[in-house]
Formats: structure tokens, sequence, C-alpha cells
């Protein structure tokens, strides 16, 4: 899955009367763009989108709009900007849907599907899908599966990214005498480097080697899988949260905060406000020696090139910890149509149109560092040409293509509590068993209330 941290949402309008480029949500008021029409068409049709994509990205989605355009002239695609699509969680696609008044198509994260379908947001796309030649077969069988819910399919898998592996600057290895192309292969080899690339002076930070929650946004799931925690977030209505393997993984991150005096100290060091491109990536600018992030990073190559990319950084599997497990996660996004939106088949053609031939790769995959969640794509030249794409294609068929945690309709608050969790950990206010109790607590109170509504059926 791509960094939720740091991207952007942008809205594809399809319209009766065509839209322009527009910021905010739902449907713009002036016509498509001339860059995201067919030369010589006049459209007369009508769809929305809602994605996040880099703002870099932008140009690449309006030649998608174009081309789509010249192959369906009655439906013209528009872009526009929204900051929370992905989980909705500044809830205006809930106002959206509750006025009447909502995009034809949505992409949002996989975890937030279930919750959507059950409060009503979103439409079953059985008969759509399967009109337009979507079926399971031609999908990672987790990604299709992130798209079901009480026996319906509510989404149209675009991507099942690898989560949370191990990057490292080889720049910076090859500054305190670590091999560059050797990275860490054992759990005290990654601590052993880490020290070695630190570099801190009267309590000041110059340089770090690794941070266990600097990354992927969630990498206390890849961990805790790791340390063997069973995480259940109530898919089958129970949770389990509370566990020895994520108390070990809690009891790590706080041991790395508790050397560098916390993580606000920590975090204002690794996050640069205002920086963009290379210099807001603390792994590219060497400010990290090691991240623990998805492959997503590969976005980075429009920032830096792709030979600069490659001498400067390397991907391997996170190493095991002590008697813990091999374990990769995976999650991704999924097309989704919001419960009455007014041209549900023009955007279902659309999305389907996304993931056929080459244009996944063209629009998408390349630009934004993405792995197909539909299996032809993986063999797109993006990938097989590129030596550091054929390394996560290997991690990922090795380990295996596991989701970071099923569909459940209480995702959200359960990841929610979590990062809630986490963030009061490592800034050294809680234990780890505490925060683990607590949180378990948490969450098990919000499925006992899902249950109480009927949520599950």
């Amino acid at each position: 899955m791509r960094s939720r941290l740091t991207i952007v949402t942008v809205i594809l309008s399809l319209v009766l009367s065509a839209c322009s480029v527009a910021s905010g949500f739902g449907i713009a008021t002036s016509g498509v763009p001339k860059s995201a029409l067919c030369p010589g068409h006049k459209p007369t049709g009508k769809i929305t989108v809602v994605s996040w994509w880099e703002p870099w990205a932008i140009p690449g989605l309006l030649k998608s709009a174009q081309d789509f355009n010249c192959s369906h002239p009655n439906i013209a695609v528009n872009i526009s900007i929204n900051s929370s699509a992905g989980d909705d969680s500044n809830g205006k696609l809930l106002a959206a849907v509750s006025a009447h008044k909502p995009p034809d198509l949505v992409i949002g994260w996989d975890d937030v599907l279930a919750g959507w379908a059950t409060k009503g947001e979103i439409l079953p796309l059985d008969k759509a899908a399967a009109a337009n030649g979507i079926k399971s077969g031609d999908y990672i069988d987790a990604a299709w599966k992130s798209t079901l819910w009480n026996g319906k399919q509510y989404g149209i898998p675009v991507d099942w990214d690898p989560d949370s592996m191990l990057w490292y600057n080889k720049k910076v290895f090859k500054s305190v005498g670590l091999d560059p192309n050797k990275p860490p292969t054992t759990w005290a080899e990654v601590q052993s480097y880490a020290a070695k690339i630190d570099q801190v002076s009267h309590g000041r930070i110059k340089r770090l080697g690794f941070i266990p929650w600097a990354g992927w946004q969630f990498n206390y799931i890849q961990l805790g899988h790791q340390f063997g925690a069973p995480f259940e977030d109530g898919s089958s209505q129970h949770v389990v949260l509370d566990s020895p393997g994520l108390r070990k993984t809690f009891a790590y991150e706080k041991q790395v905060a508790d050397k560098f005096g916390g993580a606000a100290k920590v975090n204002s060091f690794t996050t640069v406000t205002g920086a963009q491109g290379a210099a807001a990536d603390p792994l590219i600018s060497g400010r990290l020696g090691m991240e623990l992030i998805g492959d997503w990073e590969m976005g980075q190559q429009a920032n830096v090139g792709k030979k600069a990319f490659r001498e400067t950084v390397g991907v391997t599997a996170m190493p095991v910890p002590p008697g813990g497990q091999e374990y990769l996660c995976h999650s991704g996004w999924s097309f989704m149509v919001p419960t009455g939106a007014k041209h549900p088949d023009a955007a279902v053609t659309f999305a389907a149109w996304m993931e056929q031939g080459n244009h996944f790769a063209t629009y998408l995959g390349s630009n934004l560092g993405w792995l197909p969640a539909k299996t032809a794509a993986l063999t797109s030249s993006y990938i097989t040409s590129d030596p550091t794409w054929r390394d996560i294609v290997a991690l990922d068929q090795r380990i295996g293509r596991d989701w970071w945690l099923p569909p459940s309709p209480i995702m959200q608050q359960y990841y929610r509590t979590l990062d809630e969790t986490q963030a009061s950990l490592v800034a050294l206010e809680k234990t780890p068993v505490a925060a683990a109790t607590q949180a378990q607590k948490q969450v098990q109170a919000v499925l006992d209330n899902a249950v109480a509504l009927g949520v599950y059926r």
C-alpha cells in the first residue's frame, strides 16, 4: 500500500456537462480540461472517480483520462483533489452520499471497504464486475478476498503491495564501512548495523540507523506478525490485539524510543516540514540508513532518476526476530461505487479499463511504485526490466502475499486504536503491557457495539 501519510487524493470525474480540474470533493462546475479529452470528441457521459495520487502523477492521470475518452467517446474524465478520500477521515464521502450527490467511483483503502459496505456507503459490484469480465481468477487471491464482505463483492482490486520490506541506503552503508551490496540478513545484524550508522552528538541527532515506526504507518503490524502476534480484527466477530507477540513489538519500539529521547525528538529529525521529493524522504536523503516501508518507495525514481535510485538504495526482507516467523504484510486499494452514483455502469467500465493491458503499468504502477493486484500485469515491462522491481517480486513470491488484516467492519477503529497506542508508547507515556491491555479493551468495546447494532450477519 502506498504511504498513507504523504499522498494526495485525486478525484476523476466524468459528467454530463463536462467538468474541470477542481479542489475539493464531488462534481466541479466548469469544463473538462482539453488535456483530459480526446481530440475532436464531444463527450456527453458522466463519471466521477476519487483516488489518491502524488501531485506529480496528475499529468499521467490526465493522459489516462484522454486515452479512455478516445476509446469511450461518451464518457469524459475529470480530476479533482481531496486529501482524505482513502479512508474518508474527513467525512466528505459520507456527506456526499447522504446528500445524494456522490461521485460515481472512488478508490479507497481495502481496509475501509467492509465498514463502508455495512454503513451502506458503497454498492455491491458482483453483476457489474461480471459484465466487464472482472473475475477472481485474474487476481492475487488475497487481493480479491479483500474486496468481499458478507458474501458480496464491493470492490475491484487495483494493487496488492508488500508494505514492509527493509530498504537500505547503500551510500550510508559505505560511509560507515558496511558492504553496500550486503544488507542485514539477521535481526542482530539490523541492530548492529543501525548502531554503526547512528550519529548522535551531545543529544543532537545527525543520522539514525533504523527506527521501527518510521516508514510504513503500520510497521507495528508487520513486526507484530514477525513476533508471532495473532491479530484478529473483528472479521469473524473476534478481536485479539493484546498478546505476547504485540507486547514484544511494543517493548522493542519503546527500547528504541528510550535510546533517542522519545518519538517527538526522533520524528522531528526524520520528517522535514515543507520538504518535497527526495528531500522529504529520510532514506533517500540519508537521514536514515534503513527503513521499513513498502514498494511505493519506487515512486522516488521519478524524483532522483532510475540510475541514481539504484545506486542509492536497495531492498531486502525484514529479518526475523529471535523465535519469530517470516512474514510480509500486504494491502491495497480498490475501486468502489458509492451508493447513489448516477452512472455506476460507466464507473465500473472505467475501473476495468484502468486494469486492462498496459493501462495499470502506464498510469499507475510505474509512476506510483505499485504492484498490480491483477496477476497478468505482473509481467509488465516496468517490473521485469527493473532490477529493484525484480528483487521486490522475488521477495513477494518467496515470503507470500498475505494481507496485513482481513476485511472487517471495525478495521478502521482497530488500526486507529493501534496508532494511538503506539504513539503514546513511543512518546514514553505508557509501558508496553499497559498500552496493549488498554488497546484490547478499547477494540473489544468497538466490536461489542458493532455486534449489538447488527453489523454482522
